[in-house]
């Protein structure tokens, strides 16, 4: 049997000028925490519309960060689709709270409210929801059901920097954007 043709998850699109930027902070003296990621952060909230943003590693970095800081434990449970990317119920899993998986629609594979609602438990503090290749998730539902059981929302829009839901770009869908 012959082995099928690889198929690659993704391509990058780094050019020249990507390539200087790096040298360029390699061969300063600031590798973590210099001026190049104040203005970097600078760039992301003037792309999106944010009032503040932070820089982190990935975005597992990103959503880690916001549950830790929502006070996400042991014991909590996080609502997350269930077609995403390990990062995303593995930052669940770091806080040390449990991942409860809802169903995805099948032509978005963008996460069912309907299931959400029906996932939700005593123990569930939050929901993650994920703007899947690009396409924003039904915020206002979303909303909607975190506000009726008193759940935080955290948007993971590592999918969909830039995207646009209902006319605006997606950093004001809630509290804890993540891209």
């Amino acid at each position: 049997m012959e082995n099928a043709a690889f198929l690659p998850y993704g391509r990058q699109l780094i050019d020249d000028d990507d390539i200087q930027a790096v040298i360029s902070v390699l061969q300063s003296d600031w590798l973590t925490t210099g001026p190049q990621v104040a203005q970097f952060e600078q760039a992301i909230c003037e792309y999106t519309g944010a009032m503040y943003g932070v820089a982190v590693n990935s975005g597992t970095a990103a959503l880690h960060a916001s549950l830790h800081a929502l006070g996400i434990a042991a014991g909590d449970e996080v609502v997350v689709p269930a077609i995403t990317f390990a990062a995303t119920s593995n930052s669940v899993l770091y806080c040390g709270a449990k991942p409860v998986f809802a169903d995805v629609f099948t032509d978005t594979l963008l996460i069912d409210v309907e299931s959400i609602e029906a996932n939700i438990t005593s123990k569930t503090k939050a929901i993650i929801a994920v703007d899947y290749a690009g396409h924003p998730c039904d915020w206002d539902a979303l909303r909607a059901i975190a506000q009726k059981h008193n759940l935080s929302l955290v948007a993971d829009s590592c999918h969909a920097i830039g995207a646009e839901y209902k006319g605006q770009k997606n950093w004001y869908i809630s509290g804890h954007n993540c891209f």
